[in-house]
């Protein structure tokens, strides 16, 4: 990874998503750029709306630099560069996104109450659904510590090849952290499946999946990750496929509320 992008809006959970993500960028050598979004404020009066976003610029420039020269103290040695701008939130880091060759995005959430709840509103869920770079999660009572044991459930009814790249990022990603992989399949249709499944990678890499029942996607995953040792959960993001529902039916939101795991999501 080279670049990894973090979106702040200076509170504590931006605060710990910053912190997770530079303790990322030291172990793979990569550069932190922290942004910095804010919504230009309304006001029919030219004069005063003009003090008022010159006001509101040096304030937040002036905040990422705190944090800038906070970082580089902190973490010395780390490469950190800051950006500001005004917009929509999730429009303006989506098309910012899209000016460099970003390898990662690190972002902060509250959990869940029922529905989505993320940093910046919806801006974390619409990032973490379109970005074309992995987007991790961090939930706010989340610290860092090293990535050494990781889940991810598949569904194993959608045609392994069409997945198969995804498969083998996952597996590189894992070998970047120095990392374990455990695959899982939750079973909802309680569908008699004798062992585990096994599927083989080019490179002779054997890919283990294991079947576990539930009687919805979210309760299987929230009970793998809480029986498990588990320090990072991926989620493959497609248009199609079981795993999409995560997407859909406040599955994700389900999963934030009950376990404290940073989740990565990735695309295909």
């Amino acid at each position: 990874m080279k670049k990894i992008l973090v979106p702040t809006d200076f509170s504590p959970l931006s605060d710990n998503a910053l912190d997770f993500a530079c303790q990322i960028a030291k172990q793979m050598k990569s550069e932190i750029i922290l942004i910095n979004i804010q919504s230009l404020p309304a006001n029919d009066d030219a004069s005063m709306a003009i003090e008022l976003i010159k006001t509101i610029e040096d304030s937040a420039k002036k905040r990422l630099k705190t944090q800038h020269d906070e970082i580089k103290i902190e973490h010395e040695g780390l490469k950190i560069s800051t950006h500001f701008s005004f917009g929509i939130p999730s429009l303006a880091i989506k098309e910012y996104l899209e000016t460099k060759e970003f390898n990662l995005v690190v972002m902060g959430t509250k959990g869940a109450t029922g529905v989505d709840k993320f940093l910046f509103g919806s801006v974390a869920e619409s990032i973490s659904k379109h970005s074309s770079c992995p987007v991790i999660i961090v939930h706010a009572e989340n610290k860092y510590k090293p990535v050494k044991h990781i889940a991810v459930p598949m569904d194993i009814n959608y045609k392994f090849g069409e997945s198969h790249k995804m498969v083998q990022k996952i597996v590189e990603y894992a070998e970047m952290f120095t990392a374990d992989l455990n695959w899982f399949y939750v079973n909802t249709s309680k569908k008699d499946y004798e062992g585990d499944i096994h599927y083989m990678l080019e490179d002779g890499k054997k890919i283990d999946i294991e079947i576990i029942d539930g009687d919805t996607v979210e309760q299987g995953v929230e009970r793998y990750c809480q029986t498990n040792s588990l320090d990072l959960l991926i989620i493959m993001k497609r248009d199609y496929s079981l795993v999409h529902q995560l997407f859909h039916r406040n599955v994700f939101g389900e999963i934030l509320q009950h376990q404290s795991l940073p989740i990565m999501v990735v695309h295909y």
